[in-house]
């Protein structure tokens, strides 16, 4: 097992790497302007034909029979990519070190949602603990470039004051319950009548942002779209 001092200069080691390697691919490290180059990222794996609704990976792209029989609180998931191969370490190794080589799938993020008006961008939130261990908050960083890019209003509105244990691992009816009560809207903060993009990072079972789409809806909310760079591709998905 490493010692703490052994973890600190690995990551120092690492930081220092990708400021002087910066202008090479993460991939293949041949010269690039930006941390994948053009060649490398379109090998990543893209979510093509899915359902409309939540993102499940379908051949013809119809609405799924989970979310014709049991509608989400979303009106609709964009996202560029699957989470698998590739995509799986490019998200980890930005989650728990800081990593910049997601960058380029922010910007084709954005793409995707430049056509669309939002009214105000949240994040999905992490309990305070989880944020302490963690020391950064990836989904907000997300969030608040896809605000500056679709010039919307940036809000940190939605929290989580109870919960904080990983999600990894439980069933989908346990997420649904936990998501259920996990969450809730600061005071002020005012949702009646807009459009909300609730961002996040990957989308599995979907219940987390099932959850607070409901919380937001509730509250008002004309309509909710979800945003996340990579769909977990699944067998069954209901709400």
């Amino acid at each position: 097992m490493l010692t703490p001092t052994i973890k600190q200069s690995t990551t120092f080691f690492k930081a220092v790497y990708n400021c002087l390697f910066n202008n090479q691919c993460c991939f293949c490290l041949n010269a690039s302007k930006t941390q994948i180059c053009s060649d490398c990222l379109t090998t990543l794996p893209k979510l093509l034909t899915a359902c409309p609704v939540c993102a499940e990976p379908n051949l013809h792209g119809h609405e799924c029979g989970h979310c014709l029989a049991h509608p989400p609180y979303f009106a609709r998931v964009i996202c560029p990519y699957l989470y698998q191969g590739n995509m799986r370490g490019l998200i980890q190794g930005w989650k728990h070190s800081h990593s910049r080589h997601v960058q380029p799938l922010w910007q084709n993020l954005a793409a995707l949602l430049a056509e669309q008006d939002f009214d105000v961008v949240i994040p999905v939130p992490y309990h305070w603990r989880k944020l302490l261990k963690k020391g950064h908050n990836p989904v907000a960083q997300l969030a608040k470039f896809l605000a500056q890019q679709l010039a919307v209003d940036y809000s940190a509105g939605v929290t989580r004051p109870l919960g904080g244990h990983s999600q990894q691992g439980l069933t989908r009816r346990k997420r649904l319950q936990l998501s259920a009560r996990n969450f809730a809207l600061k005071a002020g903060m005012d949702v009646v009548g807009k459009h909300v993009l609730l961002v996040d990072d990957v989308l599995t079972t979907g219940a987390t942002c099932h959850g607070i789409s409901r919380l937001l809806m509730a509250a008002g909310a004309r309509e909710v779209t979800v945003a996340c760079l990579a769909r977990t591709p699944s067998r069954q998905v209901s709400f």
